[in-house]
């Protein structure tokens, strides 16, 4: 059984008000906070975390009681998550009722709750509860059984979920739309909704539009990122009623592909356009002049006139629209008919295809023709090892790889192995820190042998991008979270020449594909932002 691990000493009553952090992990304990004093929550006994990714003042709270509400700090040097966003340094945040807090990104979860508020009618508590909830049954239960011949269909496990509503027909002009912040936006005012029944139509033109479209001829589709279905924050249950709801709302036939998780089907990748071509659109071939998708994460800048507006959050929907080749729409500017705002594109662009040198400088050679160890220095995605293998290892050099050999200790030890038996080494590690360079450059100074770097030429968009493509078409890589990718970008040091090697060389990354497939999903856009 979990205990609370309370900040004071001193226990509260029962009726004072209180803010429980109940963990989601049966191996955490609870925290509750029974004042409206700043806490810090880390790596500590206390907390039963030790992880290294979390500091041990990760993230600091305090709790308002007459607003309910928490307002959070993130002082960790990795971010943290709330409601599966991530969240940065020097932002203030505030978590209501049955948010979830992730003290790391991705990692342990907790549900804000507030209890003992004040005195109640119990009874009368009790009877308004019952109306209320036997209402909201009703309501589900109704347009339940009003989904006549709707369907949902299950892809993959549940990986793409896809919802067909009454009277959907197939053509050639698709007219499709992202769902929240784009068809919807939430009642309550906040970016996240509270609970399923916290949304609304996001602009009163909205039904009037598709239904013109509709008697135009278009199908009417939704293309959604629904990932908290997979991290649990809302069943697939709960969204089936939900999409329901908005269907009925709409008063229009429409088809909703929802991608539950991050796979081939979460936008802005085309796995849920190609599944509408593919098996559900009756064969009928679709007309790209003709459609059109709109959605709200479109690369807008932040704006100060006539207004302040913030950016967006991402760019996923433009991205999606023009891996699929559609002419794209903001909501504003689709259906309240505003002008562009500006915005701009990812910095990696994946479908340039710049000729370049493999090396720079161009006059630097692959191997040196005497015995020696090369450093390689890169992040993940950079393509350090697949150069490593494909350059290095076929004129005789020894690749020594901490993800094969387990941990430091066994790459020193390879590397000395080698070097005594007269066999060049590569070192294919991230090596961004000089601490972990001079371990090798040390090796190679007692042997008076040589100690080259090359460092991976490639941008962080791009890198970003290689991770995605790698996950998509090599199931043996291990997955690259945000977390570990930043938390290594931070540790990056640039090489040089004081640090004890003989030379430093640039390398490009010229990809290699192994079917004409693979380089069509390489020239897409895969990452979000």
């Amino acid at each position: 059984m979990k205990r609370f691990l309370k900040p004071s000493s001193t226990a509260a009553p029962s009726s004072k008000k209180r803010c429980i952090l109940k963990s989601l992990s049966d191996e955490l304990q609870d925290i509750e906070l029974d004042s409206e004093e700043k806490f810090t929550i880390g790596r500590s006994e206390k907390t039963g975390i030790s992880d290294i990714f979390c500091s041990k003042e990760q993230v600091l709270v305090k709790p308002d009681f007459n607003k309910e509400a928490l307002s959070i700090n993130i002082k960790g040097l990795n971010p943290s998550g709330l409601n599966g966003f991530m969240l940065e340094q020097g932002k203030g945040y505030e978590a209501y009722k049955d948010d979830i807090i992730e003290i790391v990104y991705g990692r342990y979860p907790y549900k804000v709750q507030f209890v003992g508020e004040k005195p109640v009618d119990h009874k009368q508590n009790s009877e308004q509860n019952m109306a209320t909830n036997s209402n909201t049954a009703h309501a589900r239960n109704e347009i339940m059984k009003q989904s006549g011949g709707s369907e949902f269909e299950s892809i993959e496990t549940g990986k793409l979920l896809v919802y067909t509503s009454d009277g959907v027909k197939s053509s050639n002009k698709i007219a499709s739309f992202d769902m929240d912040g784009t068809l919807i936006k939430t009642k309550s005012g906040r970016v996240f909704p509270k609970t399923i029944d916290d949304w609304q139509i996001a602009y009163s033109e909205v039904p009037g539009v598709l239904k013109s479209l509709h008697e135009d001829g278009y199908k009417i589709v939704i293309f959604t990122n629904q990932g908290g279905i997979s991290k649990g924050r809302m069943t697939t249950k709960e969204f089936k009623f939900k999409i329901m709801s908005i269907t009925e709302k709409l008063n229009v036939p429409v088809q909703a592909f929802i991608a539950t998780s991050d796979s081939v089907y979460r936008k802005p990748k085309l796995g849920m356009w190609n599944y509408l071509e593919q098996h559900k659109n009756d064969g009928i071939k679709i007309d790209r002049e003709k459609s059109v998708y709109v959605g709200d994460a479109a690369g807008r800048l932040e704006q100060t006139s006539p207004v302040k507006v913030k950016k967006d959050h991402s760019c996923a929907d433009r991205l999606y629209a023009i891996n699929i080749g559609i002419p794209f729409f903001t909501p504003e500017e689709y259906f309240l008919k505003r002008k562009p705002t500006p915005w701009c594109l990812p910095e990696f662009n994946p479908r340039e295809n710049t000729q370049m040198d493999l090396l720079d400088p161009k006059h630097s050679k692959l191997s040196s023709g005497t015995l020696e160890i090369i450093i390689m220095v890169g992040l993940p995605g950079s393509g350090k090892s697949f150069f490593a293998r494909q350059y290095l290892q076929p004129l005789g050099y020894e690749v020594v790889n901490r993800d094969t050999l387990g941990n430091a200790q066994a790459c020193i030890s390879l590397c000395e192995k080698n070097i005594s038996i007269q066999k060049s080494v590569v070192i294919d590690n991230t090596n961004v820190d000089i601490e972990t360079r001079s371990r090798f450059i040390s090796i190679a100074k007692s042997k008076n042998i040589t100690c080259r770097c090359f460092v991976m030429n490639a941008s962080s968009s791009q890198m970003k991008h290689n991770i995605i493509f790698r996950e998509l078409t090599d199931k043996s890589h291990i997955k690259i979270s945000s977390m570990v990718f930043n938390s290594l970008k931070k540790k990056f040091v640039q090489p040089s020449l004081s640090e004890g090697f003989s030379e430093i060389v640039k390398v490009n990354i010229i990809p290699k594909f192994r079917s004409v497939e693979e380089e069509q999903l390489y020239r897409m856009y895969l990452v979000e932002d």
